[in-house]
């Protein structure tokens, strides 16, 4: 009976030592569960962080997008303004050479017209205004009056 006690022994030491052992592998996979559950909740923050700052810069991102849209349509269209004031300018060069010529009353009050609708355009893009000189309405209008008596 000897052996069978020493037999029961040895089972109950294996037992209580396979329990130590499977307690302390349990408790290892405890650990390492709780450890990866630590990462996987760190990198799901860190992810949640960087999804939120990538969201606010393509806001920032499309908000100076439509800014610098919005910048280069009054861009063109004071581009286009001042090519229109360089146009009308030039056409009024050119009709004051003519009225210059043969200068006539219709002639200079149409130009006083376009001088002042020249203005008007250049008022609205902010650039300088034409100025006539005064002594050129006169002169012109005294020597449209002497061809008409003529």
């Amino acid at each position: 009976m000897l052996p069978f006690i020493f037999g029961a022994i040895g089972a109950a030491v294996g037992a209580v030592a396979s329990a130590f052992i499977t307690h302390a592998i349990g408790e290892s996979d405890r650990q390492a569960a709780k450890h990866h559950r630590t990462v996987a909740n760190e990198l799901t923050q860190k992810y949640a962080a960087l999804e939120k700052r990538y969201n606010e810069l393509a806001d920032t991102s499309k908000k100076q997008i439509i800014d610098l849209t919005y910048q280069h349509a009054l861009d063109e269209v004071e581009k286009d303004c001042l090519r229109l004031a360089v146009r009308l300018q030039k056409n009024l060069i050119s009709l004051m050479w003519e009225i210059d010529k043969e200068p006539t009353e219709k002639v200079l009050k149409e130009f006083v017209q376009a001088v002042e609708l020249t203005n008007y355009v250049l008022a609205q893009s902010k650039e300088e205004l034409i100025c006539v000189p005064s002594d050129y309405y006169a002169r012109n209008y005294i020597a449209a009056y002497k061809r008409k008596l003529t």
